[in-house]
């Protein structure tokens, strides 16, 4: 199986089927040139999980896998080889809205990180919540062992409440932080370095305000934050290179001038490949070679939401059920 990168986009539908509440979610793989991959399986699969009508459903793509999010149970999916299984069930929280999860790739162990985050007490009140009661816990992924046995709690304390679903640099895991969790966000990141399984705050370049609005991306295996504020009164894009994560020291490593390459109505959500950021220009995707200072390529956007992928001959063990894969329909069924 070659590992090119491609385009994944994702299209969430719900069902009713049977009496049954179902979500569905569909996945379309298109290459970097624009081209749906109508040679390869993956090019439309499906998959249909259990779940009530408005319940939250979300999911992140990591190295091949798909890491996917509903009514408090976490599933893994890898469309190449058409598996997916529901992970252990992670530790029941008491407090509905801090049902975090994040979810990452460690090259160095080849393993594969779920990190979610709960509230283990029920009996503090609302108003007193204390972020002391907040635990993080994590499931490990590797294709020796399988699934770890169950999930690991960490035993240092998270400062802050994650306000996202967190993003994987450089094997260090990074969320944007909340005082409270229905709160404001404060000007802080919260990190989390899987090797020494401690915490670290970091704090934001001083020349922002705040981060709330903004989006994290890895830029080369470094944080990098946008600087989509002034959006869309300005059409200056600065990314901002977290160069040292003990100091909180940021550097500007780019200032591109939007309005230059005809760009005026970008939306600020960005994902990056090599040295190149893609993000949405009205209903296109544009490629931005930040090295050449030019727009390489601008394709036709499938669907609002899109992630870099490639495939991968990861097993999820044999507590996964294999899909039912539909030639005709380009259908898979768990």
């Amino acid at each position: 199986m070659e590992n090119v990168p491609k385009l994944l986009f994702v299209e969430r539908v719900y069902l009713l089927r049977s009496r049954e509440h179902t979500h569905k979610l569909r996945f379309v793989s298109v290459d970097m040139e624009g081209e749906v991959q109508s040679n390869e399986e993956l090019c439309s699969s499906t998959v249909i999980i259990p779940g009530r009508k408005h319940a939250v459903c979300e999911w992140i793509v990591c190295s091949g896998l798909i890491c996917i999010l509903i009514d408090r149970r976490i599933y893994l999916c890898n469309p190449a080889i058409h598996q997916v299984c529901e992970l252990p069930r992670c530790s029941p929280s008491a407090f509905s809205l801090d049902n975090l999860v994040a979810f990452g790739y460690l090259r160095s162990k080849k393993e594969y990180k779920v990190v979610h985050f709960f509230y283990s007490d029920a009996s503090f009140c609302f108003r007193e919540i204390q972020f002391a009661e907040l635990k993080c816990e994590v499931l490990t992924l590797n294709e020796v062992s399988g699934i770890s046995n169950g999930w690991k709690e960490i035993a240092e304390m998270t400062p802050y409440h994650p306000d996202s679903s967190g993003l994987l640099v450089n094997e260090c895991m990074y969320w944007f932080a909340k005082f409270h969790p229905c709160g404001r966000s404060t000007d802080r990141i919260i990190a989390f370095d899987f090797e020494n399984e401690k915490f670290l705050t970091i704090y934001r370049p001083s020349c922002f305000e705040s981060v709330s609005g903004l989006k994290m991306i890895d830029l080369k295996g470094m944080l990098c934050l946008p600087d989509t504020r002034r959006f869309p009164q300005s059409s200056i894009l600065d990314l901002w290179i977290l160069e040292d994560k003990i100091s909180s020291t940021w550097v500007k490593e780019y200032s591109i001038d939007l309005d230059n390459f005809g760009l005026q109505d970008v939306k600020p959500f960005f994902r990056t490949l090599n040295e190149e950021i893609i993000f949405r220009h009205l209903d296109k995707l544009v490629f931005f070679d930040l090295k050449g200072n030019r727009v390489r390529r601008v394709i036709k956007c499938v669907e609002d939401s899109f992630w870099i992928y490639s495939e991968s001959l990861f097993s999820l063990g044999s507590s996964a059920s294999y899909i039912r894969y539909m030639i005709k329909d380009s259908f898979c069924y768990c």
